[in-house]
């Protein structure tokens, strides 16, 4: 029972209980209803091995099916008072006719209540043979153990216990876990379904799209199983983390509004929305004036893992993406990042719309930053170390001026310091489909 409160509330913190800031539930029917409609925790389920009383066995007064007696009776109650409410509704009053229909209510009542009795009678107490067979097993113990020493290599049947309690699993789901619950990928390995999870949990502690499963793949993998599985780190890859990945992003999809954002606002209009594919591809990238054909994936995925850990908490939350996309022609189009490699994002602070040029608006950016984009992507405030996300500093001079390259009312998160192979066109995308493309579970599958 413990096992399978942890893995429900588990699930629920990391679904609707995050959204409000509640804290940890006690379950009920209705949450386990709810963690068994995400695979991974139905398998997490599934796998359990749980003690409990057989129902083939029950003492001779059947105490525990007498126990549903008295539900009939509070299920009559209950229909009484749904019939008294309509019959209330319907402005029916006269007691003669309310007599009738409680009169009707106790007579259906009756009827399941015998039923009920022979139900138990011919059917449930006939098939209780677990005490009968534990009681003969107990007397045939001194035969078998003489047995036993007349065949020493003859292997011992274990009786049944006598309280009636034995461990119960789920056969299909065991097939799968005995069979091992493969470990897909792990550190050393290379792979092109490897290279698609280090872009879809680039979010967890940063990565670039390689095919190789690294050391921070494997940091990315603890990182992604605590924080949003809820599970033991292991840093390996198995279908579990496969199935979560995916639903991951079902959950955190980038929406029709934001990616209307994230085209370029450039007026009037002179590119499709991601540029028209000016300008060379040169080194380093601080200069490199090439239009990207999009935006690229590791960027878009880290924003989705920076909106599920803002989620977790009920103070920032995002607003939008003021700038995305900025083509040659975009008045502020002279920036290299904004081709493809940047967004810049807006906050609010409880009802607070943090904007303008506003000397307050520094220390909730500050926040943000140092409490989200750092402890969670891993970003840099500046582009000294390669293959991170990196944001902007954060600030305004001594007069509550702008300062040319500082960010004073949003957040610049890039890829600018990626490596050149790193940042193939390939990488990038224009839409949904391009961004999510197969689930992992099809690739895998395949």
């Amino acid at each position: 029972m413990k096992a399978l409160h942890q893995i429900l509330t588990g699930t629920l913190i990391y679904s609707t209980q995050r959204k409000k800031n509640l804290p940890p539930p006690t379950f009920t029917d209705s949450d386990l209803k709810e963690g068994l409609r995400r695979s991974w925790t139905a398998e997490l389920i599934g796998h359990l091995l749980v003690k409990y009383e057989s129902e083939w066995y029950a003492d001779e007064a059947l105490s525990k099916w007498n126990e549903i007696d008295d539900l009939f009776e509070e299920e009559k109650q209950q229909q009484k008072t749904l019939i008294e409410a309509g019959l209330d509704e319907w402005r029916i009053t006269e007691l003669y006719q309310r007599d009738i229909a409680m009169k009707k209510v106790d007579e259906a009542h009756e009827h399941v209540k015998k039923n009920w009795q022979l139900e138990k009678a011919q059917r449930i107490k006939p098939s209780l043979w677990w005490q009968q067979v534990a009681q003969a097993q107990a007397q045939a113990q001194t035969t078998s153990t003489e047995q036993s020493d007349a065949n020493a290599n003859t292997p011992k049947l274990s009786n049944l216990s006598t309280d009636g309690k034995a461990w119960f699993i789920h056969p299909v789901a065991m097939v799968d876990y005995f069979a091992g619950n493969n470990i897909l990928f792990k550190k050393g390995d290379k792979d092109e379904i490897i290279r698609e999870i280090n872009i879809r949990l680039a979010g967890f502690g940063g990565n670039v799209p390689t095919d190789e499963f690294t050391e921070r793949t494997e940091n990315m993998i603890k990182q992604f199983q605590r924080d949003y599985m809820q599970v033991k780190e292991t840093g390996v890859v198995d279908m579990n983390v496969i199935k979560a990945i995916d639903e991951f992003h079902e959950e955190y999809a980038i929406s029709n509004t934001i990616w209307l954002q994230l085209k370029c606002r450039c007026s009037p209009k002179k590119c499709s929305g991601f540029g028209n594919g000016l300008g060379t591809n040169t080194s380093p990238e601080r200069y490199n004036t090439y239009e990207f054909p999009s935006i690229h994936r590791s960027l878009l995925f880290g924003f989705s893992a920076l909106i599920f850990y803002l989620s977790r908490q009920n103070v920032y939350k995002f607003r939008e993406i003021s700038s995305g996309y900025r083509c040659h022609s975009h008045k502020d189009g002279k920036t290299a990042n904004h081709r493809g490699k940047a967004l810049d994002i807006q906050f609010n602070k409880g009802t607070w719309a943090i904007g303008g040029l506003n000397k307050n608006n520094i220390a909730p950016l500050l926040y943000i930053r140092d409490n989200f984009f750092k402890t969670y992507l891993n970003a840099q405030d500046n582009w000294k170390e390669k293959n991170l996300f990196t944001t902007e500093p954060i600030g305004l001079d001594a007069n509550d001026k702008p300062i040319t390259g500082y960010t004073y009312s949003w957040i610049h998160m890039d890829v600018r310091s990626f490596e050149k192979q790193y940042l193939l066109d390939e990488y990038f995308c224009t839409d949904a489909t391009t961004l999510n493309k197969e689930k992992l579970i099809t690739l895998i599958n395949k």
